[in-house]
């Protein structure tokens, strides 16, 4: 057979393919069929030919790597962040398989053999062709890989995009290295342990980015919860507020002391006490930051915890010109370190929890002190996992340091102080 037909139908094969696999991972919802893409799609089968050699050479994946995202961009109607990821992610498989498949056929054929053989690049490329549409758009895979993606292009990481491209250099350079010396010797050991590591640098990857992801997800849906309960809270005040108003024109209404008792104990005992939490928190501004405080009160309140909040005036205009996006930050940290805080006084005699804020400089410094067992090691509180909360626990902190590496506007430190946990935050009150 041609090696140039050959070559067309394999390439024909790994474009359309692909272009079912980047567009599972894209989400993208284009209609595919029209002339235009073909068009497109025709440019990328035929580049693939004229470029391709038997002896292989590492620029020929990055040229086609460029072509992909190029032409899947236009086709599917994407970002460039979308189709370097999503076109990145398949190289990166093919590059995998491709390796996997030359490591079983070295044993019985040469490289030249594989590079020349028309049946075993047709045999090759179907094969890769399967695994790739089973595998992203016929398992859950590819679903979670998406929303994967949608994230990465939401929060805007480019870091992970850089990873990508330089991750297909190192590997295509890793693959001519390897191919170069087609012989199980020390020199192919070396290249092949190499490779092994790369592919477990982007596994790792992968992993910490979508169980840092999780965690998001799940302080952001935290975040929207204690906005409603910030405005629920609100509401109730203003509505017992009203309710204490009435209950005043009652008393004076009435002549009976024992009536006027009752009256009194009723503002007493069933209105006083949120006014002294809110009075609290009169000072921070409202949109879910003052939701989680009341809500980790309330949560004190229950554990039976004395905490006590003081929030200067000053800081708390300077906390209300934050951004959204900031204040999210800031609440998801605040939250992490009070729940340690909160769980923490719980193992102790005193069971105190104090937090500060206060604007000092150009900075708003948050203190959360609290009283801890200096018998618990502490040491190691900020590896994934790691708690004395049991098992399952320990990802808090592993966030909190997360978000700090992403967040230059904000930056904490800690301290111990007799049988006290002081865990402090400085905020940038200027750009």
């Amino acid at each position: 057979m041609s090696t140039n037909i050959v070559n067309f139908i394999c390439s024909t094969i790994m474009a359309i393919v692909g272009l079912f696999v980047v567009k599972t991972l894209s989400n993208s919802k284009i209609n595919i069929f029209n002339f235009k893409n073909t068009m497109l799609l025709l440019c990328l089968i035929i580049a693939p030919i004229f470029v391709h050699d038997k002896e292989y050479e590492f620029i020929y994946t990055i040229i086609i790597y460029a072509m992909t995202i190029i032409t899947y961009k236009y086709i599917l109607n994407i970002t460039f962040m979308r189709s370097i990821i999503s076109s990145g992610i398949m190289i990166i498989v093919i590059i995998i398989l491709d390796f996997i498949a030359s490591c079983g056929l070295i044993l019985f054929v040469s490289a030249k053999t594989i590079r020349t053989s028309s049946y075993i690049s047709l045999i090759s490329n179907l094969i890769f062709a399967i695994i790739l549409f089973v595998m992203f758009c016929k398992t859950k895979l590819g679903t979670r890989i998406s929303k994967f993606i949608n994230k990465i292009e939401y929060k805007k990481n480019t870091r992970i995009v850089v990873f990508i491209i330089v991750m297909i250099i190192m590997m295509s350079v890793t693959i001519y290295a390897i191919s170069s010396n087609y012989k199980i010797n020390q020199l192919f050991t070396r290249n092949f342990l190499m490779f092994s590591s790369l592919f477990l640098l982007v596994l790792i990857l992968f992993m910490e980015n979508d169980s840092y992801y999780k965690l998001c997800d799940e302080y952001d849906s935290l975040f929207n919860y204690v906005k409603i309960f910030e405005d629920w809270i609100e509401n109730e005040q203003l509505n017992r507020h009203e309710y204490k108003n009435q209950l005043a024109v009652l008393r004076c209404m009435t002549t009976e002391k024992k009536v006027k008792k009752k009256i009194d104990s009723i503002i007493t005992d069933y209105i006083n006490v949120d006014n002294e939490m809110i009075n609290q928190l009169k000072n921070l501004p409202s949109g879910g930051f003052k939701g989680l405080l009341y809500y980790k009160m309330a949560i004190a309140k229950s554990d039976k915890i004395k905490l006590e909040i003081d929030v200067s005036e000053e800081s708390g205009r300077v906390l209300s010109k934050l951004s959204t996006e900031k204040q999210k930050v800031l609440s998801n940290l605040i939250g992490i370190y009070l729940d340690n805080a909160i769980e923490a006084a719980k193992e102790t005699r005193k069971r105190i929890v104090s937090m500060e804020i206060y604007k000092y400089e150009e900075t708003v410094n948050i203190v959360i002190s609290n009283t801890y067992n200096i018998k618990n090691d502490i040491s190691n509180r900020y590896n994934k996992g790691v708690s004395t909360k049991g098992k399952g626990r320990g990802n808090g902190l592993y966030f909190a340091n997360k978000l700090l590496s992403k967040n230059d506007w904000i930056y904490e430190r800690q301290d111990i102080v007799d049988d006290f946990y002081i865990e402090k935050l400085k905020i940038k009150t200027t750009p």
